[in-house]
């Protein structure tokens, strides 16, 4: 069955940092083209490479045995879990208006008994320690009705359904941090019932807006700017739809040209962008969790970073606050495909040569 989790490579990505530099010279687009080779025909990168106040914007998509340049900036993708950070901003927008705090407890939000719900926090489930699982069991008699888009049949009275129930926890919240799903979806469940707002309105009131990220949704705004997802086979793939009972951990689209805004933000100090930045749980010395966030601290230098995939797309994002320079890669290539995760390398290897 397919679902949404995150392919966790952190000790691969902190070793790109530990290799000394073959050369200093950035060379974005090549190291691009040539990895687009190895994919099907149609797949398509929108890279956004971040330098202070220079912003690069690098489009490629192969047809057939050529891979050409393109100005895909403003084109959509689904950026999967990197929605999860802009769950984290909602939570914050939440805190700083003193309507929740980090240490309130999962029980506190519902008027019926959860098991363990006492022991649960909301920042365990923003860091991935409450121990719930990836994903709730009841949803995957949902997902085999629309396997190609899994997460549309799931509700809200599914979720409370499930939470009812004797939950089965994997481990004692806050003693490990697993990456959940369902965690972080209702986290921004949550959210939206303290702010009796749909997740849509509440991005649009708290970041979309503010940003001018015009093109950003839940939903199509613009279909013609939509590039088609890639099943793992290089067909067509569905895109995903989310109710609110999931849509925190991974429903938003976007593009390179309104991702370029939001992480220029994240370079400000403007408090609503910097709890979500605060470690909150540390997985080793090295990697960290914040709210959300994924952060690599390692010899004095801290990195933010988040990656996504859906059936038909795969994303990452890495930056540094401190020296104002960020990678995103937004692409069609599917999360199941084989290759998948070196998006994730690219992604991080650019960022390398960046910051050298």
């Amino acid at each position: 069955m397919k679902y949404f989790k995150n392919t966790c490579i952190i000790l691969g990505l902190i070793s790109l940092f530990n290799i000394k530099a073959q050369e200093n010279k950035k060379d974005y687009t090549s190291d691009i083209k040539t990895f687009v080779k190895g994919f099907p025909t149609n797949t398509e990168l929108s890279v956004l490479v971040i330098d202070v106040d220079n912003s690069e914007f690098i489009g490629v998509k192969k047809l057939n045995d050529t891979v050409d340049l393109i100005d895909n900036k403003e084109s959509i993708f689904e950026i999967g879990s990197i929605t999860k950070v802009f769950t984290n901003i909602l939570l914050s927008n939440s805190v700083q208006k003193g309507e929740s705090s980090l240490n309130e407890t999962l029980q506190s939000n519902f008027n019926f008994k959860i098991h363990k719900g006492d022991s649960i926090t909301i920042q365990h489930l923003s860091n991935h320690s409450s121990g719930l699982p990836v994903l709730p069991t009841n949803i995957y008699s949902k997902m085999e009705k629309t396997p190609d888009n899994p997460y549309k049949n799931y509700t809200e009275d599914d979720l409370l359904a499930y939470l009812k129930t004797d939950l089965d926890y994997a481990f004692k919240s806050g003693t490990k941090s697993i990456y959940s799903n369902l965690g972080m979806g209702l986290l921004g469940y949550i959210i939206t019932k303290k702010e009796n707002k749909s997740y849509e309105k509440l991005l649009k009131e708290v970041i979309f807006n503010p940003l001018s990220m015009n093109s950003s949704s839940m939903n199509l705004i613009n279909k013609d700017k939509l590039v088609k997802g890639l099943n793992e086979d290089g067909s067509i793939a569905s895109n995903w739809d989310f109710t609110d009972a999931m849509v925190g951990a991974g429903g938003i689209k976007s593009t390179t040209k309104d991702m370029e805004k939001f992480i220029r933000k994240n370079f400000e100090n403007d408090a609503l962008y910097t709890l979500p930045l605060q470690e909150t749980y540390a997985k080793n010395k090295v990697a960290k969790i914040g709210l959300g966030w994924q952060i690599i601290d390692n010899k004095n230098k801290k990195f933010y970073w988040h990656n996504g995939g859906t059936g038909g797309y795969r994303s990452c994002l890495v930056f540094s606050k401190q020296s104002k320079k960020a990678v995103l890669v937004l692409s069609n290539i599917s999360a199941f495909n084989s290759k998948s995760a070196s998006v994730d390398n690219l992604c991080f290897s650019i960022f390398k040569k960046l910051i050298k």
